[in-house]
């Protein structure tokens, strides 16, 4: 890891740190006394870091040499920048509090120390940026789900062992014009620094069964994990001695199918005259089997789960096909599935291109899910009905997220 010999005045001249700088320290003093940390301080902190990051554009590697600095700064660190780096993702001063310790008590997910959250945020934004150049000469749009949308600088994991080696996953839903660019997708993502050839490899040959496998199950589209940093050493990590292993899930859907899951064909979100209820499924070819007959919730905007879907895959050639919900309504409770809680609660679209329009896609579709709550706070005014409420991992969002999704 290259020397880096800019002062923290420095820093101020490039983005405005000012939030990022008190609402570190505030944190620190707190965690210093062993006192509980207040969930707002941490909240804004990962908010002001996502502004932050918008001075950083395509040089998130620079922002947490940045980050760093600012940081050491603040708690006195001296010594290499590798040493000071460690001290600060494995941040020893959290090892008590039930938030951050591991091996976590019983039920309860382990939070990322800010720097290891920040860290790993901008690793997996770099990897999604990676994929947006490999592909600009193609007609593609992509959408960032998963917690590096919703949980950003609050909820993204490393692979350190002191941690346990569990790593966030990234998720990117990349649309098509349609499922015939598959093969270019392939040949320009091994551009990619740290994508492994044997993950790329095995899309190549998935890529080349999906027509048979489309033939006998449409709709149908192609799911992918591509794994990132395990032969090689990633540079922002280079010298740290902590793993830089992670997976991104590739969602490949053309923009007819695209628009079968976004609901293009419905006006307005409600049942069926006759029966009801509205139940709406996509096929997925994926890589792997969900583990132990995995099955999703389908939750409601009020957060009450109706009942669980379960993806029955089927093994084919080199992978599986599982039967995934788009959306389901029933008892008058609009349930999104999981491709759709890959959209909400953010709409992060990240790209697209003039043959893939997402733009108006997107909020079109917001419109609809926007409506479709107002209709059901109508129907129970008493109840507490919110947008995060319907997704499965709301009680992993960043504060600020949260707040911004179920704002009026």
């Amino acid at each position: 890891m290259p020397t880096v010999t800019k002062s923290v005045a420095d820093l101020h001249k490039i983005a405005d740190w000012r939030a990022v700088e008190q609402l570190y320290g505030q944190f620190a003093t707190i965690a210093s006394t062993g006192q509980q940390l207040p969930e707002i301080v941490t909240g804004a902190l990962a908010n002001s870091l996502s502004r932050v990051l918008a001075f950083y554009e395509d040089e998130e590697n620079q922002f947490v040499d940045d980050l760093l600095e600012l940081w050491s700064s603040i708690d006195h660190l001296t010594g290499s920048k590798e040493s000071r780096f460690r001290t600060l993702y494995l941040d020893s001063r959290l090892d008590s509090y039930p938030e951050y310790k591991f091996p976590p008590e019983l039920n309860r997910r382990r939070r990322p120390r800010p720097f290891e959250a920040a860290v790993e945020t901008c690793r997996r934004l770099l990897g999604v940026n990676g994929i947006r150049q490999a592909l600009s000469s193609l007609q593609t749009g992509a959408i960032l789900g998963g917690s590096v949308s919703y949980g950003r600088f609050y909820n993204v994991t490393g692979a350190a062992p002191e941690f346990g080696s569990k790593s966030s996953d990234a998720d990117l839903l990349l649309v098509l014009t349609d499922y015939d660019q598959l093969a270019s997708v392939v040949d320009r993502l091994a551009s990619i620094p740290g994508l492994e050839r044997s993950s790329l490899d095995l899309l190549r040959q998935r890529v080349a069964k999906f027509p048979g496998i489309r033939e006998q199950n449409v709709p149908c589209i192609l799911s992918h994990k591509l794994s990132f940093w395990g032969n090689d050493s990633d540079p922002v990590l280079s010298g740290t001695k902590i793993p830089g292993d992670y997976s991104l899930s590739l969602h490949v859907f053309s923009l007819s199918d695209f628009d079968y899951m976004t609901l293009r064909d419905c006006a307005v979100l409600q049942p069926s005259e006759d029966g009801g209820s509205f139940d709406r499924t996509i096929r997925d070819y994926r890589d792997t089997s969900p583990p132990g007959g995995r099955a999703y919730d389908n939750r409601s905007f009020s957060g009450i789960a109706l009942g669980t879907n379960s993806l029955d895959p089927v093994q084919v050639d080199l992978g599986y096909v599982a039967q995934v919900k788009v959306c389901l309504i029933q008892s008058d409770r609009y349930c999104p599935g999981l491709h759709q809680n890959l959209i909400l609660p953010q709409f992060e679209r990240r790209w697209e291109s003039e043959q893939v329009r997402l733009y108006l896609r997107m909020l079109t579709f917001r419109w609809k899910i926007l409506e479709r709550l107002r209709t059901e706070k109508t129907m129970r005014p008493f109840e507490e009905q919110k947008l995060s409420l319907s997704h499965v991992r709301y009680f992993v969002f960043s504060p600020h997220i949260t707040h911004r999704a179920d704002r009026d």
